[in-house]
């Protein structure tokens, strides 16, 4: 054991560090100890008792073994559970985008009527003289307000 480890094992059994994160250290430290010889295992015993080790462990951590049947109907499951998911954020991209140009939208009919409000005030005299060289303007300033003034308070 390096001598992090050491120490904060000492700190740990002494009382001074009382932490589950060093609990947690401490225990990976002794399963890491608990190695496969160099040469093999001596005894057929040896193996074992890794082997239930082992199995102890993958239990312990709420892992489930299955046969190769239920792994394909596993894996077609989550592939269908997949393809949906892609569909669906395909829908959902398109439903941004038809939002984001229908904001654009709007934004152009303001300052359509914007525009549509500055040229009433700069041929505000013309228009209430009813002088027919602005008469095709005051048709079309009417028209556009008609069409797009419920679109926008909407």
């Amino acid at each position: 054991m390096n001598p992090f480890l050491e120490n904060l094992k000492k700190s740990v059994d002494a009382g001074e560090f009382n932490s589950e994160a060093a609990k947690k250290i401490i225990e990976i430290s002794k399963l890491a100890e608990t190695k496969v010889p160099v040469g093999g295992f001596k005894t057929e015993e040896d193996l074992k008792i890794l082997q239930k080790s082992i199995n102890d462990r993958v239990q312990g951590a709420g892992v489930k073994s299955v046969d190769e049947e239920e792994a394909l109907k596993l894996n077609s499951d989550y592939e269908k559970k997949m393809q949906e998911i892609k569909e669906e954020d395909t829908i959902n991209q398109q439903v941004v985008t038809l939002a984001d140009i229908e904001d654009m939208v709007k934004l152009s009919i303001t300052d359509m009527l914007s525009f549509v409000t500055e040229l009433e005030d700069k041929f505000k005299k013309e228009i209430a003289e009813a002088n027919p060289a602005v008469k095709n303007l005051i048709a079309k300033i009417e028209e556009l307000k008609n069409k797009y003034n419920t679109i926008i308070n909407n």
